[in-house]
């Protein structure tokens, strides 16, 4: 009975000493493989082993996905614009001086989706009374800036816009009469807070909308300076790129 068990013991480890003694040949310099070499791998295929990977193994990976910088949209207004200026002399006594049209320029973007920057120039030229009752021309520069929210009413389509606008200005008045001539000398550099509520609808499958708005200013409060306010109403078209 002993026997019967030992000789099946000794072909196990008989056959297992054989599989050990096979060598797998260099899969890596197989131009130079004799026929040994061949013979060996040609067994090692037949006896379903798997071939361990030698060398460097660099895992192949799906392709990185390319991400692009999403640009942010700009615009530019040009629009007419009519200012109403009123000045304050030293006893609170507010005296309304002219109103024009001039034109308005606005370069502006979105700082996220619906927080929007905005600067440019406007123009207007009006008459202002002096002390011998003369009319005297003022040139009239602003140079607003600031940012604007423009949401968009409930029920309604994602074209149209109600615009909140806070900034600020400088000012720039200018004529070739002296300052010594008016009651309230406005010549000079000026500065104003801003506020203004306007509405935009953008045309149908276009980049372009229609703009309308209605804008205040205050000057600054400094000691010595002219004081003055005014505001106006704007109507122009806005162009997106």
């Amino acid at each position: 009975m002993r026997h019967r068990m030992i000789l099946p013991l000794l072909l196990f480890l008989m056959s297992a000493s054989s599989a050990q003694t096979q060598r797998i040949p260099n899969l890596q310099r197989q131009d130079l493989w004799g026929q040994e070499e061949k013979n060996a791998f040609l067994k090692h295929l037949k006896s379903n082993q798997i071939i361990p990977p030698s060398g460097q193994v660099k895992e192949i990976g799906p392709p990185p996905k390319e991400t692009y910088a999403i640009r942010k949209a700009r615009y530019i207004t040009l629009a007419a614009a009519s200012d109403s200026l009123f000045t304050v002399d030293e006893d609170g006594r507010i005296h309304d001086e002219s109103t024009s049209v001039g034109p308005k320029l606005l370069l502006g973007g979105h700082l996220f989706s619906w927080i929007r920057f905005y600067t440019g120039v406007q123009y207007n030229r009006f008459k202002q009374r002096k002390f011998s009752g003369a009319t005297a021309f003022i040139d009239h520069y602003q140079a607003p800036a600031g940012l604007e929210l423009a949401l968009i009413p409930l029920g309604t389509p994602h074209t149209r816009y109600i615009i909140l606008r806070a900034g600020a200005a400088a000012h720039f008045f200018s004529s070739e009469d002296d300052k010594s001539e008016f009651r309230t000398p406005l010549l000079g550099r000026r500065g104003t807070w801003n506020l203004g509520l306007g509405y935009e609808w953008q045309i149908p499958n276009t980049g372009w909308r229609i703009h309308l708005a209605a804008e205040g200013y205050r000057a600054f409060n400094r000691k010595g300076s002219q004081r003055f306010l005014g505001g106006g109403g704007t109507l122009g078209v806005v162009r997106t790129f």
